[in-house]
């Protein structure tokens, strides 16, 4: 399965301790050279840097150019966004991923406009439990942990991600 990961999702699962989840759950992980810039350039050292780093020198991970830059550019401008997520958006819609994963809604909101299907840190937890890659319990952890760093995420879908993993349990 081919995915297009956005800044967010690399940073916050590396946070977390669960960064490993992507390379068991997606075959391949597609990245723009301006999430790579974010990461793992400006960002040395911090979440997600080193991870990153290594999942693209072990192949797992590719860094994609974007074909159409001057459509990103425009799409930063127009809607009042990084590049980073313009070409997330972009890369997306040129190599058609099975998933974008993305926790800024600016993105979701883009990725859902163009049709495009999503999946965030919560998402990423819930099917690393379902595959049994992560237990329930660890997965509630992971939510405790990304949210104390700083993530945010409404009481709605943290109810609903609490109610997906109670049935995950029960099975």
């Amino acid at each position: 399965m081919l995915v297009v990961a956005d800044a967010s999702v690399l940073i916050h699962l590396s946070r977390i301790r669960r960064f490993h989840l992507l390379e068991s759950l997606y075959e391949r992980v597609a990245i723009c050279p301006s999430v790579y810039a974010e990461v793992v350039e400006r960002g040395w050292r911090l979440p997600g840097s080193m991870e990153t780093e290594r999942a693209v020198n072990e192949g797992w991970m590719r860094v994609v150019d974007v074909m159409d830059k001057r459509k990103a550019r425009r799409t930063a401008k127009e809607q009042g966004i990084q590049m980073a997520n313009a070409e997330t958006i972009q890369l997306a819609l040129e190599i058609k991923p099975s998933l974008v994963l993305a926790n800024e809604e600016e993105v979701r909101s883009l990725a859902e406009e163009a049709g495009l299907k999503i999946r965030g840190c919560l998402g990423i937890l819930i099917e690393g439990a379902r595959k049994k890659l992560i237990s329930v319990p660890e997965a509630r952890r992971g939510v405790e942990e990304i949210r104390a760093s700083g993530y945010r995420v409404s009481d709605e879908i943290l109810k609903a991600f609490y109610s997906i993993l109670e049935g995950l349990e029960e099975r």
